[in-house]
């Protein structure tokens, strides 16, 4: 078994709670503070291939941690949002896993209070319909029942024929009075790319004497 020796010890000058650790060999490892607590190391020291990679798997381990808390500490992320992001910042499938799973069990990722926040922004700031929603929705990988009870929850609240009538209120569109064909395809093109169903676009029309 070949074992190196410790030969410098230092704080390091970017990240205060990180050690740079010099071995014999010329190589450098790099070990959060946590780690250096629970397990000292001296200049002098011998460590082996196994406590080499140790040291780099628990390192790897914290630095995805603290990456995480960044992502989440801008907003809320869904599980697998939160999965793609460390995966394109270089971690591994294992070190990411550990990762959500710890994140979990403190409640910091949710994907159930993620997504009641998620389509309140959609619905109430951006009043987008079901179509454009579940769209969205879609690309965060909730579970079916997940994602079909937020969207039915969301539209109680806010309803669809109300969302299409603020529309048509901002777009001075006035009751009782026909618009030109022109006219009408514009608005049908803008309320299907608000992501609105047919069927509640002509409820809301006829309710509005405008066809």
């Amino acid at each position: 078994m070949i074992n190196h020796k410790i030969v410098k010890i230092k704080r390091s000058k970017k990240k205060s709670d990180r050690f740079i650790i010099y071995l014999n060999n010329k190589s450098v490892l790099r070990v959060s503070e946590d780690a250096f607590i629970l397990n000292p190391l001296k200049v002098g020291d011998l460590l082996s291939e196994s406590d080499i990679k140790e040291l780099d798997d628990k390192m790897n381990l914290h630095e995805a941690k603290d990456a995480a808390y960044r992502l989440l500490s801008y907003r809320m992320r869904s599980v697998s949002e939160l999965r793609n992001r460390l995966a394109q910042k270089g971690y591994s499938d294992l070190e990411i896993e550990n990762v959500v799973k710890h994140l979990i069990e403190l409640n910091y990722l949710n994907d159930e209070d993620f997504g009641k926040a998620f389509v309140r922004e959609k619905v109430k700031n951006k009043k987008i319909g079901p179509v454009a929603l579940r769209s969205e929705l879609a690309q965060h990988k909730l579970t079916n029942h997940l994602l079909n009870k937020l969207i039915d929850d969301i539209y109680d609240e806010y309803p669809i024929n109300d969302l299409i009538a603020f529309h048509l209120n901002k777009r001075k569109i006035s009751k009782n009075i026909a618009l030109s064909k022109n006219d009408h395809n514009r608005l049908n093109n803008f309320l299907k790319r608000k992501g609105f169903y047919w069927d509640s676009i002509m409820s809301v029309y006829t309710e509005w004497g405008i066809l």
